[in-house]
Protein backbone atom coordinates (compact mmCIF):
# COMPACT_ATOMS: atom_id res chain seq x y z
CA UNK A 1 0.00 0.00 0.00
CA UNK A 2 1.36 3.06 -0.81
CA UNK A 3 1.93 5.36 2.70
CA UNK A 4 0.59 8.39 0.48
CA UNK A 5 -3.14 6.31 -0.46
CA UNK A 6 -6.46 7.70 0.74
CA UNK A 7 -8.49 5.66 2.64
CA UNK A 8 -12.11 6.05 1.79
CA UNK A 9 -14.59 8.19 4.13
CA UNK A 10 -15.96 5.15 6.56
CA UNK A 11 -12.41 3.58 7.33
CA UNK A 12 -11.12 7.17 7.33
CA UNK A 13 -13.82 8.05 10.25
CA UNK A 14 -13.20 4.96 11.92
CA UNK A 15 -9.21 6.23 12.04
CA UNK A 16 -10.46 9.14 13.35
CA UNK A 17 -11.90 7.94 15.87
CA UNK A 18 -8.92 5.97 17.15
CA UNK A 19 -6.46 8.70 16.87
CA UNK A 20 -8.84 10.36 19.18
CA UNK A 21 -8.69 7.56 21.44
CA UNK A 22 -5.38 7.12 21.43
CA UNK A 23 -4.75 10.85 22.69
CA UNK A 24 -5.72 9.66 25.70
CA UNK A 25 -3.54 5.91 25.38
CA UNK A 26 -6.83 4.01 25.96
CA UNK A 27 -5.99 1.02 23.95
CA UNK A 28 -2.73 -1.09 23.77
CA UNK A 29 -3.98 -3.69 21.93
CA UNK A 30 -6.43 -3.23 18.25
CA UNK A 31 -7.74 -6.08 16.81
CA UNK A 32 -8.49 -5.20 12.69
CA UNK A 33 -10.89 -8.54 12.46
CA UNK A 34 -12.17 -9.02 8.64
CA UNK A 35 -9.32 -7.20 7.78
CA UNK A 36 -9.57 -7.37 4.08
CA UNK A 37 -6.72 -5.76 2.04
CA UNK A 38 -5.74 -4.70 5.52
CA UNK A 39 -5.74 -0.46 4.32
CA UNK A 40 -6.82 0.23 7.68
CA UNK A 41 -4.22 -1.76 9.72
CA UNK A 42 -1.60 -0.29 7.33
CA UNK A 43 -2.80 3.16 8.29
CA UNK A 44 -2.81 2.47 11.95
CA UNK A 45 0.92 1.13 11.81
CA UNK A 46 2.19 3.87 9.84
CA UNK A 47 0.80 6.56 12.70
CA UNK A 48 1.95 4.27 15.53
CA UNK A 49 -1.62 4.66 17.20
CA UNK A 50 -0.85 1.10 19.25
CA UNK A 51 1.67 -1.15 21.11
CA UNK A 52 0.00 -4.12 19.30
CA UNK A 53 -2.13 -4.85 16.14
CA UNK A 54 -3.73 -7.39 15.33
CA UNK A 55 -4.97 -8.92 11.64
CA UNK A 56 -7.73 -10.89 11.49
CA UNK A 57 -9.55 -13.15 9.07
CA UNK A 58 -10.37 -16.00 8.41
CA UNK A 59 -9.47 -16.87 5.06
CA UNK A 60 -5.92 -18.10 3.79
CA UNK A 61 -5.22 -16.41 1.38
CA UNK A 62 -5.75 -12.39 2.66
CA UNK A 63 -3.65 -13.24 5.50
CA UNK A 64 -0.41 -14.32 2.96
CA UNK A 65 -1.31 -11.11 0.55
CA UNK A 66 -0.69 -9.19 3.81
CA UNK A 67 1.75 -10.93 5.36
CA UNK A 68 3.90 -9.29 2.07
CA UNK A 69 2.69 -5.94 1.91
CA UNK A 70 3.70 -5.85 5.76
CA UNK A 71 7.46 -6.17 5.15
CA UNK A 72 8.31 -2.94 5.31
CA UNK A 73 6.23 -2.81 9.10
CA UNK A 74 8.12 -3.50 12.37
CA UNK A 75 7.34 -7.12 13.25
CA UNK A 76 7.10 -6.37 16.75
CA UNK A 77 4.37 -4.16 16.26
CA UNK A 78 1.90 -6.66 14.66
CA UNK A 79 0.95 -9.96 14.27
CA UNK A 80 -1.55 -11.81 11.53
CA UNK A 81 -4.42 -14.21 12.65
CA UNK A 82 -6.10 -16.74 10.33
CA UNK A 83 -9.18 -17.66 12.65
CA UNK A 84 -12.86 -16.60 12.97
CA UNK A 85 -13.08 -13.16 14.95
CA UNK A 86 -15.32 -14.78 17.13
CA UNK A 87 -12.77 -17.04 18.22
CA UNK A 88 -10.34 -13.94 19.23
CA UNK A 89 -8.06 -14.91 22.64
CA UNK A 90 -8.09 -11.36 24.17
CA UNK A 91 -5.30 -11.02 27.33
CA UNK A 92 -7.22 -9.38 30.14
CA UNK A 93 -4.44 -7.59 31.61
CA UNK A 94 -4.48 -5.29 28.19
CA UNK A 95 -6.68 -2.47 27.37
CA UNK A 96 -8.39 -4.12 24.21
CA UNK A 97 -10.16 -2.54 20.96
CA UNK A 98 -11.92 -4.62 18.28
CA UNK A 99 -12.59 -3.02 15.47
CA UNK A 100 -15.67 -5.26 13.01
CA UNK A 101 -15.99 -3.27 9.58
CA UNK A 102 -17.35 -4.34 6.31
CA UNK A 103 -19.11 -7.25 7.24
CA UNK A 104 -22.95 -7.93 7.29
CA UNK A 105 -25.39 -7.53 10.42
CA UNK A 106 -25.86 -10.93 11.38
CA UNK A 107 -22.26 -11.46 11.50
CA UNK A 108 -21.12 -8.78 13.04
CA UNK A 109 -24.07 -9.78 15.93
CA UNK A 110 -22.76 -13.37 15.64
CA UNK A 111 -18.61 -12.22 16.21
CA UNK A 112 -19.32 -9.84 19.02
CA UNK A 113 -21.59 -12.28 21.09
CA UNK A 114 -18.81 -14.90 20.81
CA UNK A 115 -16.09 -12.80 21.97
CA UNK A 116 -18.57 -11.51 24.75
CA UNK A 117 -19.23 -14.92 25.95
CA UNK A 118 -15.87 -16.08 25.65
CA UNK A 119 -14.76 -13.23 27.79
CA UNK A 120 -17.11 -12.72 30.75
CA UNK A 121 -16.43 -9.68 33.01
CA UNK A 122 -13.83 -8.14 30.62
CA UNK A 123 -14.35 -4.76 29.22
CA UNK A 124 -14.23 -4.82 25.92
CA UNK A 125 -14.63 -1.83 23.43
CA UNK A 126 -15.93 -1.95 19.39
CA UNK A 127 -15.94 0.15 16.98
CA UNK A 128 -18.60 -1.20 14.11
CA UNK A 129 -19.42 -0.43 10.61
CA UNK A 130 -21.51 -3.07 8.85
CA UNK A 131 -22.19 -3.18 5.40
CA UNK A 132 -25.78 -2.61 5.28
CA UNK A 133 -28.12 -0.91 8.00
CA UNK A 134 -30.36 -2.75 10.01
CA UNK A 135 -32.03 -2.16 13.56
CA UNK A 136 -31.44 -5.96 15.07
CA UNK A 137 -27.70 -4.43 15.45
CA UNK A 138 -29.00 -1.68 17.66
CA UNK A 139 -31.46 -4.33 19.58
CA UNK A 140 -29.06 -6.22 20.29
CA UNK A 141 -26.39 -4.34 21.44
CA UNK A 142 -29.09 -2.10 23.85
CA UNK A 143 -30.52 -5.83 24.89
CA UNK A 144 -26.90 -6.62 26.21
CA UNK A 145 -26.49 -3.25 27.68
CA UNK A 146 -23.26 -2.01 25.99
CA UNK A 147 -22.68 1.74 26.60
CA UNK A 148 -22.22 4.06 23.75
CA UNK A 149 -19.10 6.44 23.22
CA UNK A 150 -19.99 7.62 20.03
CA UNK A 151 -22.04 6.78 17.03
CA UNK A 152 -21.36 8.59 13.13
CA UNK A 153 -22.66 8.72 9.87
CA UNK A 154 -21.01 8.49 6.82
CA UNK A 155 -21.99 8.57 3.29
CA UNK A 156 -19.81 6.30 0.46
CA UNK A 157 -20.40 5.97 -2.75
CA UNK A 158 -24.16 7.30 -2.12
CA UNK A 159 -24.66 4.65 0.09
CA UNK A 160 -24.91 5.26 4.04
CA UNK A 161 -23.30 3.93 7.22
CA UNK A 162 -23.53 3.71 10.50
CA UNK A 163 -20.77 3.91 12.40
CA UNK A 164 -21.04 2.93 16.05
CA UNK A 165 -18.28 3.37 19.17
CA UNK A 166 -19.53 0.61 21.74
CA UNK A 167 -18.48 -0.76 25.39
CA UNK A 168 -19.02 -4.18 26.11
CA UNK A 169 -18.05 -6.85 28.50
CA UNK A 170 -18.17 -5.38 32.09
CA UNK A 171 -20.96 -3.10 31.32
CA UNK A 172 -22.72 -2.74 34.87
CA UNK A 173 -21.04 0.28 35.66
CA UNK A 174 -20.47 1.88 32.76
CA UNK A 175 -18.42 5.24 34.03
CA UNK A 176 -14.51 4.32 32.96
CA UNK A 177 -11.50 6.61 33.50
CA UNK A 178 -10.38 5.59 30.09
CA UNK A 179 -13.89 6.71 28.62
CA UNK A 180 -13.80 9.86 26.57
CA UNK A 181 -15.98 11.36 29.90
CA UNK A 182 -16.36 10.86 33.26
CA UNK A 183 -19.92 10.84 32.91
CA UNK A 184 -21.71 7.05 33.06
CA UNK A 185 -22.38 6.34 29.50
CA UNK A 186 -25.48 6.14 27.70
CA UNK A 187 -26.70 3.09 26.76
CA UNK A 188 -27.43 2.40 22.32
CA UNK A 189 -30.57 3.74 21.09
CA UNK A 190 -32.50 1.71 18.86
CA UNK A 191 -32.49 4.24 16.24
CA UNK A 192 -29.81 6.79 14.83
CA UNK A 193 -30.59 10.44 15.29
CA UNK A 194 -28.01 11.42 13.51
CA UNK A 195 -30.31 11.10 10.25
CA UNK A 196 -31.25 14.47 9.21
CA UNK A 197 -35.33 14.79 8.73
CA UNK A 198 -34.66 18.16 6.35
CA UNK A 199 -32.02 16.20 4.34
CA UNK A 200 -33.86 14.98 1.08
CA UNK A 201 -30.78 12.30 0.55
CA UNK A 202 -30.94 10.94 4.06
CA UNK A 203 -34.76 10.72 3.45
CA UNK A 204 -34.46 8.69 0.00
CA UNK A 205 -31.82 6.73 0.96
CA UNK A 206 -34.02 5.77 4.49
CA UNK A 207 -37.10 4.93 2.25
CA UNK A 208 -35.38 2.65 0.43
CA UNK A 209 -33.97 0.45 2.86
CA UNK A 210 -37.30 1.22 4.72
CA UNK A 211 -39.33 0.05 1.30
CA UNK A 212 -40.68 -3.33 2.12
CA UNK A 213 -39.71 -5.87 -0.58
CA UNK A 214 -42.35 -7.63 -2.54
CA UNK A 215 -42.63 -11.24 -2.16
CA UNK A 216 -42.81 -13.01 -5.36
CA UNK A 217 -45.80 -15.99 -4.88
CA UNK A 218 -44.56 -19.07 -6.04
CA UNK A 219 -46.62 -20.87 -8.71
CA UNK A 220 -48.60 -23.28 -8.09
CA UNK A 221 -48.16 -26.67 -9.50
CA UNK A 222 -50.62 -28.14 -11.04
CA UNK A 223 -51.70 -31.85 -10.36
CA UNK A 224 -53.73 -33.53 -13.37
CA UNK A 225 -55.91 -36.77 -12.30
CA UNK A 226 -54.98 -39.81 -14.76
Amino acid sequence: MNPSARLGPRLNLILDLIMLAQQQKRYSVIWDCCCDHGYLGIKILQKDLCNRLVFVDQLAHIIEQLTDKLTPYNTGKYSLITADAGDLNLNHLQNNLVIIAGVGVETTIQIINSIEVNHPGLQIDYIICTSTIKKSLREYLSKNKFGLLAENLVCENKRYYEVLYVRGGATGDLSSSSSLSSQPLPGVPLDCNLWDVNNMDHQRFLEKINRPRLSKKPKRKIIRSE
